[in-house]
C-alpha cells in the first residue's frame, strides 16, 4: 500500500522568482508604456516598489530601457523585394509599435528619439545597397517615419474621442468638408494612401526624375 502524502506538503510555494533588471522591464512593457509607475510594475511583479531601485535608477532610466527593448524586438525588415517593400514593412513595424505602445506617442517621451536612434542608422544602412546614395536613406528613412508617428498620433487622437463628433471642420466648400469627413472615417486607409504618395516620390527620384526646383525651399 503506497502511503497518503500530504497535499499541503506538494503545494509548498518555492522562493519567488528573482528580481532583475530584464524582469522589470518586461513588467513595464507588459502594462503599457504609458501607464507605468514604479508602483504599478512592482505590483505586477508582487514586490515593494523600492526594491527596484537595486536594478533600475529611476522611472525614466525604466521608461528608456522598455523603448530601447521595443525597439530591439522588432525585426528590422529585409531587402530581398526592393526598397519599396522594405520601406513598407518598417513603416508598418513601427505604426504596430506605435499603437502597442502608446506611450510613445506622448510628447513628455523624451527618451524615444535616443532608443531609436540606432534603429534609424540600421534602417539608412539597409536601404543604400538597395540603391540609394546616403543623403537619400536618410531623406527615406526620415520623411516615412514622420509620417508613421504623425498618421499614428492623428489616429489616437480620433481613437480617444470615441464616438463623438468629429472635429470641427472649417472647410466652406461641402465636397472638401465631405471629402475630409471621409478621412476621419477611414484613417488607417488615408495613413497608407499617403505613405503611397511618399513613396511613389521616392521612385520618381531613384529614377532620376526628381525635380530639383523642389529639392530645396
Amino acid at each position: 500500500m503506497v502511503p497518503k502524502t500530504n497535499p499541503a506538503s506538494r503545494r509548498r510555494p518555492g522562493p519567488k522568482p528573482r528580481l532583475s533588471r530584464e524582469r522589470i522591464v518586461d513588467a513595464a512593457l507588459g502594462l503599457g508604456i504609458e501607464q507605468v509607475s514604479i508602483n504599478a510594475v512592482a505590483s505586477a511583479l508582487g514586490a515593494a516598489p523600492a526594491s527596484l531601485y537595486r536594478y533600475i535608477d529611476s522611472l525614466d532610466d525604466l521608461l528608456l530601457s522598455a523603448l530601447e527593448k521595443a525597439f530591439a524586438n522588432a525585426p528590422l525588415p529585409g531587402g530581398e523585394q526592393g526598397w519599396r517593400n522594405y520601406l513598407e514593412i518598417e513603416a508598418r513595424t513601427r505604426f504596430e509599435l506605435l499603437t502597442r505602445y502608446a506611450g510613445l506617442l506622448t510628447d513628455g517621451m523624451t527618451g524615444l528619439e535616443k532608443a531609436a536612434v540606432r534603429r534609424f542608422e540600421q534602417l539608412v544602412q539597409g536601404l543604400v545597397p538597395l540603391g540609394f546614395g546616403v543623403d537619400d536613406a536618410v531623406l527615406a528613412v526620415d520623411a516615412v517615419l514622420d509620417l508613421i508617428h504623425d498618421g499614428a498620433a492623428q489616429i489616437a487622437h480620433l481613437r480617444a474621442r470615441g464616438h463623438q463628433e468629429p472635429d470641427a471642420q472649417p472647410f466652406e466648400a461641402p465636397e472638401v468638408r465631405a471629402a475630409f469627413r471621409r478621412v476621419q472615417d477611414a484613417p488607417h486607409e488615408h495613413l497608407w494612401r499617403k505613405l503611397t504618395i511618399v513613396l511613389d516620390g521616392l521612385a520618381v527620384r531613384q529614377a532620376g526624375g526628381s525635380p530639383s526646383a523642389l529639392a530645396s525651399p
